[in-house]
């Protein structure tokens, strides 16, 4: 699938956008915060690229919207 300009949050026109990979995103936090989710994640048995997922769909949900995100490496 390509993307044409300003579609898809900004995509370069022509840029090649692979659904079964799906797109990232970045989030900086500060190194207590990072240990802290690393520990969640570990007690969870779980990936931080697992917790993100949860916890941006929390976030839709919390916002009346259907906790759509998904994750792609799975």
């Amino acid at each position: 699938m390509k993307v044409s300009d300003g579609a898809a949050g900004g995509s370069r026109r022509g840029q090649e956008v692979l659904p079964e990979v799906g797109r990232g995103i970045l989030t900086r936090v500060n190194a207590d915060g990072l240990r802290a989710l690393k520990i969640l994640a570990v007690e969870r048995d779980m990936t931080l690229q697992a917790l993100g997922v949860e916890a941006l769909n929390d976030m839709l949900v919390k916002h009346g919207k259907r906790p759509v995100v998904k994750n792609p490496l799975l």
